[in-house]
């Protein structure tokens, strides 16, 4: 995957509406669990995002 491929654009947009939805669930919801999970799941989208960039270059 390269960088700005039609895949890499979609992966970035996922991972900022999740980012977003996390920041929002910080500040209104009372649960800290679901601001983590958000927050995880933003950043592992994001290593993985950089982990199919590294190995598909060619």
């Amino acid at each position: 995957m390269k960088r700005g491929s039609p895949w890499d654009e979609l992966l970035t947009v996922i991972f900022m509406a999740i980012a977003v939805g996390a920041i929002i669930c910080y500040f209104a919801v009372d649960n800290a669990m679901i601001y983590i999970a958000l927050g995880g799941g933003a950043v592992l989208l994001r290593i993985v995002q950089y982990i199919l960039r590294f190995f598909s270059k060619k």
